[in-house]
């Protein structure tokens, strides 16, 4: 069992280093475009705004083109959970109202 903890973290801690090494290195990729442009253009302003807004249709982009997809397929699959849990609780319903109208007529007798 401890083996398997050991192993566990040694398999999971470079996969954590390596997503914040990657986040930290887009950060300041994106910094250094955002400077660059900035002297390119002459306002720190216009670049931020131009670069914001290069990222924001990235990520819409990248929303219709396959996040909506994922978005849709767990909104079905919840429908279909909802519908069976209605299902079931429809029938618990009945089921003890059949099962108390039983007990009713064997307590009459």
């Amino acid at each position: 069992m401890d083996d398997n903890k050991l192993q566990s973290r040694s398999v999971l801690a470079p996969l954590v280093f390596f997503a914040v090494a990657t986040a930290i290195a887009l950060i300041m990729m994106i910094a250094t475009l955002v400077m660059w442009l900035t002297e390119l253009i002459g306002s720190a302003t216009w670049a931020t705004l131009i670069v914001g807004g290069f990222f924001t249709f990235v990520a819409w982009l990248i929303y219709v083109l396959s996040v909506r997809q994922s978005i849709l397929y767990v909104k079905d699959r919840l429908d279909t959970i909802y519908d069976v849990a209605f299902a079931v609780r429809n029938g618990y319903k009945v089921a003890l109202r059949y099962l108390g109208s039983f007990v009713d007529e064997i307590l009459r007798k």
